[in-house]
């Protein structure tokens, strides 16, 4: 499990999944010891050592699932192509085409998000606003969407920079809501669940890009903004997409 460009380990979800009888492992994929400093250049082979750690201590006869939410959907979609130990994804509002990282460091480059092999994966590079500028330095919160969907239609390597997701031969579960400000992971579901069958893509009316049940408490005055989605709609998709989570997760691990 991974979570997105805030570098956690997704351990809630992570406790709640394994609180279900299935075994659960949370990672970091930067901003550890012996990773990435920042999401960026982050080598997708670092899931060898996942590989590794599950034949030593879990039963490699077993089903593989990788989730992600946001960024992390993007590494589990990238990880999905990649690696055919994968058996299942469930990607929370992902994107269906590869972005630069996120180092703030750089004022000037542009690095890729993910490499593969040394390789830089193909991504579509972002632009910037002035007004986006100008609420970060006042530090107020700032909605990102209109910022990749501009980049997205302006980007002249798109067609390199989408995520091949119709080379996964598994089974995915995609959720995203339709007022997510951080990007445009509605579109997204569409466009993934539409070019590889075997993906289920649900979007939840009213729902921003973080599911919660009290959004408010949980993320205080800058979630109308960044998030996006009401209060009742972020609340009624995390009570749903938990549902059906279950109810794929015992079907795909439970009745094999």
């Amino acid at each position: 499990m991974f979570k997105g460009s805030e570098g956690g380990n997704n351990d809630d979800m992570a406790r709640q999944i394994r609180d279900r009888g299935y075994n659960v492992v949370g990672l970091y994929f930067f901003g550890q010891p012996g990773q990435q400093e920042f999401l960026s250049n982050v080598p997708l082979e670092f899931f060898d050592e996942v590989l590794a750690w599950i034949k030593e201590h879990g039963d490699i006869e077993e089903p593989i699932t990788v989730l992600g939410v946001s960024k992390g959907a993007e590494l589990a979609a990238n990880l999905a192509i990649h690696y055919p130990e994968i058996n299942n994804i469930v990607l929370y509002t992902p994107t269906a085409y590869n972005y630069q990282g996120l180092d703030f460091r750089r004022q000037s480059a542009s690095p890729p998000s993910f490499t593969w092999r040394g390789e830089p994966v193909e991504y579509a590079r972002l632009r910037s606003f002035p007004s986006t500028m100008v609420r970060l330095l006042m530090f107020l919160p700032v909605s990102y969407r209109k910022t990749y969907e501009a980049t997205l239609a302006e980007a002249s390597n798109r067609d390199a920079a989408c995520i091949p997701i119709e080379k996964f031969s598994g089974h995915g579960l995609l959720f995203a809501g339709d007022q997510d400000a951080m990007w445009q992971s509605d579109s997204a579901v569409q466009e993934l669940s539409e070019r590889n069958k075997n993906l289920e893509g649900v979007i939840y009316p009213g729902a921003g890009h973080l599911f919660s049940r009290d959004i408010d408490q949980e993320y205080g005055r800058i979630w109308p903004t960044m998030l996006g989605g009401t209060v009742d709609g972020n609340r009624a998709a995390k009570i749903q997409s938990d549902k059906l989570l279950f109810e794929r997760l015992d079907s795909w691990h439970m009745d094999t």
